[in-house]
């Protein structure tokens, strides 16, 4: 016959070892056992004697029942019981505790004698029974509904690598297995733990982008350059003014008539050569006018094109800062989407997981149901059906 172990993992498709473990199953078994013993007898008394265990021969008082419900309880009438089962043994009647000292008592109607013998439940579901055994072929035996799950050999305590059960029934086994059943399944959806979404994908650092700055141009021309005049205007000196006598005789009027004359002649002659060096002069100045605005030009131009050239540069450079930042950026791009892409595979691997773990339990749940449903059955068909009331008297 199969395990109850093997039975169980065939009900509930689970490898018994880790979730529950085998000393797990075992507890469940005794766990059915008492159920299925309580919950059948609290329908059908009638069965008490399939759940029965006797005891021993006892020779002293104070047997352990461990609250099991006693059924009943013989004494030896002083003869050995063990080897004579027919006329040695006379049942005991239970009597309450307060009974304890008349039962002891020769003069007590209530007196107790081998052949009238009679058990007291102390408070410790110790089992008495009166008269006092002294070893005498005075022992006793209790029958009590076994609260003490046994396995095979009815000797070793339940056990899930056993087949059978002692002091059991053995058309209600399939019941217990039943129960451990369900009791594993429970245990495994207990254990069951959703994870929590645990990213492993690394962010890509946000790339250090360098600043773009203009940088000026010079605006100025160089004032350095200023109009030089290449000639200078000097003038003619002015001839010399005639001396003349503040006394002039009429003898010397003709002398000073030539010299007013001659005098007339030089400032005549001074006044054509100033205009001479005016006019040269200005010749002079125009020239020089002319070669400073050629050399205003050419600075001028010169200085475009060195502002062009600045500006290019600074252009250029700009350029090539902004092509690095771009770059930079592609690539942090890149690795952005590489990274969202890994996150979304472990959120769907996540979900797939978390998809299948949400299967698994629902099957165990719904196995459960099953099972219990069944066991549940069991015991409902084994109630007592209710009578038909009769018809009430007209």
């Amino acid at each position: 016959m199969a395990t109850f172990q093997v039975q169980v993992e065939g009900l509930t498709s689970l490898s018994i070892g880790t979730t529950p473990t085998a000393a797990e199953l075992s507890e469940f078994l005794k766990d059915g056992v008492i159920d299925v013993t309580n919950r059948w007898l609290a329908m059908k008394p009638q069965d008490i004697e399939d759940f029965v265990r006797g005891s021993s021969t006892q020779s002293s008082n104070g047997f352990a029942t461990s609250g099991a419900n006693i059924v009943s309880v013989i004494r030896e009438a002083g003869a050995d019981g063990d080897t004579d089962g027919s006329t040695a043994w006379e049942p005991c009647r239970k009597v309450p505790s307060s009974m304890r000292s008349r039962v002891v008592d020769v003069d007590s109607l209530s007196y107790a004698s081998k052949y009238n013998p009679v058990y007291i439940i102390n408070n410790n579901s110790a089992v008495n029974v009166y008269p006092v055994p002294d070893g005498t072929n005075d022992g006793y035996r209790v029958y009590y509904v076994n609260n003490e799950p046994k396995g095979d050999g009815i000797v070793d305590e339940l056990a899930a690598g056993h087949s059978t059960i002692g002091y059991f029934p053995k058309d209600k086994v399939y019941l217990v297995v039943l129960y451990a059943s369900m009791r594993s399944l429970q245990a495994n959806m207990g254990a069951t733990t959703i994870s929590d979404l645990s990213v492993t994908a690394v962010p890509p650092d946000v790339p250090l982008l360098s600043t773009i700055t203009f940088s000026s141009v010079d605006s100025a021309v160089d004032s350095s350059l200023t109009a030089v005049v290449t000639s200078t205007y000097i003038p003619p000196a002015p001839p010399d003014r005639p001396n003349f006598e503040s006394s002039i005789t009429d003898e010397d009027l003709e002398l000073v008539q030539m010299k007013s004359q001659q005098y007339q002649s030089d400032i005549s002659a001074f006044q054509s050569e100033m205009q001479s060096e005016v006019h040269k002069f200005q010749a002079s100045v125009q020239e020089s006018m002319a070669e400073f605005q050629s050399q205003n030009q050419m600075n001028i131009s010169n200085a475009e094109r060195s502002q062009n050239r600045q500006l290019q540069n600074s252009i250029n450079d700009m350029k090539v800062i902004y092509d690095s930042n771009t770059q930079l950026i592609q690539k942090w791009t890149q690795e952005l989407a590489q990274y969202q892409a890994e996150i979304a595979n472990e959120v769907q691997e996540y979900t797939q997981n978390l998809q299948a773990d949400s299967a698994g339990y629902q099957w165990l749940q719904g196995q459960y149901a099953a099972l219990k449903a069944e066991y549940d059955a069991a015991f409902m068909i084994a109630a007592p059906k209710p009578q038909p009331q009769q018809q009430a008297r007209r």
